[in-house]
């Protein structure tokens, strides 16, 4: 049977690896974008959460096409970056809650551990009883 101590220990380490992990994502986490590009990469543009646009480059190569035919590439490009950030808002979205999963797990080992010792040392006491030939 597993002993609580043990148990106590394996989740400070999970919560340990946790904190480390989460501290590490919050420093590192890029700010939410969307790219798109037209016309075999001539034209790339990048959309920010808020629906900003942050970049558009353009090849100097099409900037000899006709402004109906740039117009509508540069349109290409645009709804492709929006497409992308909303799949990357939307996967941020379902991304889960760290935070809220450590706090959940220390709740776990305040609480689980001391029920667990009790009843391992309850469950014991039987045990011993029982093999003296003593009722539980």
């Amino acid at each position: 049977m597993t002993n609580p101590s043990d148990l106590s220990r394996s989740i400070s380490e999970l919560l340990s690896t946790l904190d480390r992990s989460d501290a590490k994502g919050d420093t590192e986490a890029a700010p939410l974008q969307g790219v798109g590009e037209a016309a075999d990469g001539m034209v790339r543009v990048v959309a920010l959460a808020g629906g900003q646009i942050e970049s558009v480059w353009i090849d100097p190569k099409l900037m000899r096409s006709p402004s109906e035919r740039l117009a509508e590439e540069i349109r290409t490009a645009t709804n492709a970056a929006l497409t992308n950030l909303r799949s990357a808002l939307a996967d941020a979205a379902a991304a889960p809650d760290t935070t809220a999963m450590l706090e959940q797990l220390r709740e776990l080992q305040r609480s689980a551990v001391p029920q667990l010792q009790g009843l391992i040392d309850t469950l014991g006491s039987v045990q011993a009883r029982l093999s003296t030939g003593g009722r539980p």
